[in-house]
């Protein structure tokens, strides 16, 4: 009787913890696909413009579309603007010295990010830039 107790805890912790695996496995795969989407709603270009000129560019992008800054840290290489749509939508700007006349904006509209919505403001970019 005492063997068949042994036998029938070690099957139902062997059970348990099987769900816990895969339970693990399912968040982390949950995670991984949040993770990616987040990383996916970022667009990022290049742009032929020294930093100081994509700093100016990209808030004059930003005043033309309407958008209020709710924080702007400029740093000389790299700064970010934060910005909110007039529905409350969050914009998050990134801009980086890349050397040589050439500067990496990324745009992310919403918290998941937005695709269509950052292009529309990369266009704004180029536009005010006159790359276009």
């Amino acid at each position: 009787m005492r063997k068949n107790l042994s036998l029938m805890v070690l099957l139902l912790s062997l059970v348990f913890l099987w769900g816990c695996e895969l339970a693990l496995i399912g968040a982390g795969a949950g995670i991984g696909v949040a993770a990616n989407r987040y990383i996916e709603g970022s667009v990022s270009r290049d742009y032929p413009l020294a930093y100081n000129k994509a700093w100016e560019t990209a808030n004059t992008a930003i005043s033309n579309l309407a958008l209020t800054i709710s924080s702007s840290v400029n740093e000389g290489v790299k700064g970010t603007i934060e910005a909110v749509r007039k529905d409350g939508t969050p914009v998050a700007i990134s801009i980086k010295d890349r050397g040589q006349g050439v500067s990496s904006i990324s745009v992310r509209v919403g918290n998941f990010g937005s695709r269509s919505d950052a292009q529309r403001i990369h266009e704004e970019i180029y536009a005010v830039a006159g790359l276009k």
